[in-house]
């Protein structure tokens, strides 16, 4: 079926011409048109329809000349006849729809037959004849319009309508269209009669001189519509200007529907003439043109025919026409069938394979939906598991938070009454060297007894006394050889003190105790926490080792460890070692299985090193700074024996490692702080030493072997410190400063070369493995020298002892001498011994 095409309903103004009948009858009539234009810009009232046709009839009864579409005033003539007509655009229009109406009925009837009959090969003469007259009458309407002049055009501007009618009436008659080119140059026929006619002129002509454009309509120079407050005011006279006014207020009315509507009446106007001219050409039959539809359902119909035609020769490229007959090449079809057939195939495979594709992927989709759901129970236990964790964790840290002032608090405690306690002793025994030293270098006949110094004086000594009476029973009883007076620890208290000690020393005890009393379990024990992040680490190892739990212990396990150590002080003599604590046991196996291999990336390798590094270091650190006693030759051995082990047993002991550092610098300083202060060496004459049971001998020899003691605790720690400062604390600050001197002082006797063997029994062997040549360390050289001198006095007071005895001990002398020479590699002094 074809679609109708039709014209679209418009609501067309009339043009208005007006005649010069009188001034007053105009000037009234277009008052009320205008009256009435004002509420209906579109519609002529019906009263004044009826006197513009009044008007009409008597105007045709005098035989008066019809006025042009296009108004124009005189304004030497004074009665102006007003009249309302149709535009003769519109009856050109309605002329030419009327007439196609008829020839589309008879097109449609023709139409309908040549789709029952065979079609009819066109006639080419008909066709040339018919082109030759439509040729012949265009050339025709050229000759004509380019011999006008402007005088034939205002003569024959009322007569060009009819002549214009009268050719279209010709063409479509004979079944012709009439062209774009002739429509335009009708058009353009009657501007030219329009541009040379005398009449004012209503718009701006300045566009119209100056456009470019090939036909110049009245609508494109219409600027009526514009404000209707700013109109183009002509002062000749009142007359003119009234006339101009109801002229503008009129085109106005007219020009306002007519410019809206005029561009899509041209564009449907050209739309059916085209229609028509394509009609006309594309006729199979070759009849006559006058038979061309125009109506706009039968010429789609006929137009969807020739569709169809055309969508045929398109598909089957090898159907072709010839003279109006279709020649059908069976091997082309077939050719193009195959083509076709192919091509969906391939279309076919292509939907095939995406078909597969998506199948594969719904399996796949089944398969991950299975799993997923599979691994639902084991997310939702892991998530319930992290939660929990967190939960634990935050809860922990918290609780940490609150005890650890409460830790800080008792650790200090348990500090200052080790200090308090050290303090006391240093301050006992430097007390007691100043008071012995005072006593035996001055007189006491001066000294006033009664004074309150000399009282306390008094109770000092006896006190000193006493311990070491009490000492010298111990010694006895225990059947000691070999001791001598001043290698004791003067670190005896008395009852008062050692109950006040205990007091304060349960108090912080009791207090360790109540730290985590008011806690659940969960977050009170070191295995408590142990076993929730052991379960971690069994469970879900691979967030373990992301999240760094095992760098993290550590720190975490810190105050439970050193509020287990409060009371750990390696110095006492009943000390229990921190390997036997219940935390060591807690930890030691951590986060390993019997018959699981550890990987050496592991970080819960490192957690006791770590709990050595940061905790047990740092204590030591303390302890050997303000309560450890250098001259105490126990304290320094235990001291020693516990940094020695955890040197030997944990990787982090090493001199790269801050901690070590710090602990082994606190030593070095409590060492020089003690040869600054605590060592003592009285200066008396021969004569009073020769008194060996002389107090101020007694007190001389005593300091002697105080610093031969402190040399020993200090060469203790060879093997934790450096040569090179055990050598400059040893030989350099005690030996060759102190020692020697009170060497050279005592006198020879055996006890000197007791003494002697003493000193170098503690030196390391190790100091004298690399010497080269025959010569001893520089610091040695004062101490060979010394021994030299003592072999020489032996030698010449046995040449002058008569007794055999005496020679003979004589000898024995010189040769441990001799020894003791060789033992720090002095073979150069030892070779030249007297024997």
């Amino acid at each position: 079926m074809s679609t109708s095409f039709k014209k679209p309903r418009r609501n067309f103004r009339q043009k208005i011409t007006i005649d010069s009948e009188s001034d007053d009858e105009t000037k009234e009539d277009f008052e009320n048109v205008n009256n009435e234009n004002e509420n209906s810009p579109q519609m002529v009232s019906n009263e004044q329809t009826k006197k513009s046709k009044k008007k009409k009839k008597e105007k045709d009864a005098l035989g008066m000349h019809r006025s042009s579409s296009v108004l124009s005033f005189n304004e030497d003539e004074e009665g102006e006849a007003l009249k309302i007509k149709k535009s003769s655009h519109s009856k050109r229009i309605a002329k030419q729809l009327k007439m196609a109406s008829k020839l589309a009925k008879e097109e449609e009837e023709r139409v309908q037959k040549s789709y029952k009959s065979p079609p009819r090969k066109a006639s080419p003469v008909h066709r040339e004849e018919s082109l030759e007259d439509r040729d012949e009458e265009i050339r025709r309407l050229r000759e004509e319009f380019q011999t006008m002049n402007g005088d034939d055009l205002e003569e024959n501007e009322s007569e060009e309508e009819t002549e214009g009618g009268n050719q279209l009436k010709k063409m479509i008659k004979k079944g012709e269209i009439p062209d774009a080119t002739m429509i335009h140059m009708i058009r353009k026929k009657r501007q030219q009669a329009r541009d040379y006619g005398d009449f004012i002129p209503l718009d701006d002509t300045e566009r119209v001189e100056n456009s470019k454009s090939r036909l110049v309509r009245d609508d494109d120079n219409d600027k009526s519509d514009d404000d209707e407050n700013e109109r183009i005011d002509f002062s000749v006279n009142t007359q003119a200007r009234d006339r101009i006014k109801i002229q503008n207020e009129f085109l106005a009315a007219e020009h306002g529907s007519e410019n809206e509507d005029s561009d899509q009446e041209r564009e449907w106007e050209e739309q059916q003439i085209k229609k028509g001219v394509s009609l006309g050409s594309e006729q199979p039959d070759g009849g006559s043109s006058a038979a061309a539809p125009t109506s706009s359902d039968q010429y789609n119909g006929f137009q969807d025919t020739t569709i169809l035609e055309k969508k045929t020769f398109t598909a089957f490229p090898s159907l072709t026409q010839t003279g109006g007959s279709t020649v059908i090449n069976m091997e082309l079809i077939r050719k193009r069938l195959q083509d076709r057939l192919n091509s969906m195939d391939e279309v076919h495979r292509s939907h095939t394979r995406d078909r597969d594709s998506l199948v594969s992927d719904i399996d796949d989709t089944e398969k991950s939906i299975e799993t997923c759901q599979e691994k639902v129970a084991g997310l939702e236990a892991r998530y319930r598991f992290f939660q929990e964790m967190r939960g634990y964790v935050r809860d922990l840290v918290d609780c940490l938070s609150e005890k650890v002032p409460d830790i800080n608090s008792l650790e200090q405690r348990m500090t200052n009454l080790w200090k308090t306690q050290a303090r006391k002793f240093l301050s006992r025994r430097q007390q007691d060297v100043r008071d012995q030293c005072q006593e035996y270098m001055t007189s006491t006949a001066n000294v006033d007894l009664t004074s309150p110094e000399a009282v306390e004086k008094q109770r000092r000594t006896a006190e000193r006394e006493a311990r070491r009476s009490r000492r010298r029973r111990a010694r006895e009883m225990k059947d000691i050889v070999g001791h001598h007076d001043g290698l004791s620890s003067d670190d005896e208290e008395n009852q008062s003190e050692i109950a006040k000690y205990n007091v304060e020393k349960e108090s912080i005890l009791s207090g360790q105790e109540r730290v985590f009393e008011d806690v659940v379990e969960d977050f009170s024990e070191v295995d408590s926490v142990r076993e929730r992040f052991e379960d971690w680490k069994q469970t879900y190892k691979d967030t373990y080792q992301d999240a760094y739990i095992g760098l993290c212990l550590p720190k975490l396990l810190n105050p439970y460890i050193r509020l287990s150590l409060i009371n750990w002080n390696p110095l006492e003599a009943d000390c229990m070692d921190f390997e036997d604590t219940k935390w060591f046991d807690t930890l030691v196996f951590y986060g390993f299985k019997l018959q699981e291999t550890i990987a050496k990336d592991d970080d819960d390798i490192r957690l006791l090193p770590s709990i050595v590094e940061k905790v047990v270091l740092p204590k030591l650190s303390v302890i050997a700074e303000s309560v450890w006693d250098p001259l105490s030759t126990t304290q320094t051995s235990r001291l020693v024996n516990v940094i020695s082990k955890l040197g030997r047993d944990y990787p982090c002991i090493q001199a790269n490692n801050k901690a070590t550092q710090h602990l082994l610098n606190v030593i070095v300083r409590r060492i020089r702080k003690t040869l600054e202060d605590d060592v003592f060496m009285p200066l008396y004459p021969k004569s009073v030493l020769e008194n060996r049971s002389s107090n101020a001998s007694v007190f001389f020899h005593r300091q002697l072997w105080v610093c031969i003691k402190l040399l020993g605790n200090i060469l203790s720690w060879h093997g934790i410190l450096s040569n090179q400062m055990l050598r400059s604390l040893s030989l350099d600050g005690l030996l060759n400063r102190y020692i020697i001197l009170g060497l050279c002082n005592s006198g020879v006797n055996k006890e000197t070369i007791q003494k002697c063997q003493s000193i170098i029994s503690t030196f390391p062997k190790e100091w004298f493995e690399d010497l080269e040549d025959d010569k001893t360390m520089p610091q040695l050289e004062n101490l060979g020298r010394f021994l030299v001198s003592v072999a020489r006095t032996l030698y010449s007071e046995g040449q002058q002892n008569k007794r055999d005895f005496d020679k003979k001990d004589s000898r024995d002398f010189i040769k441990q001498i001799s020894k003791m020479l060789v033992n720090i590699h002095a073979m150069e002094y030892a070779v030249n011994l007297p024997m």
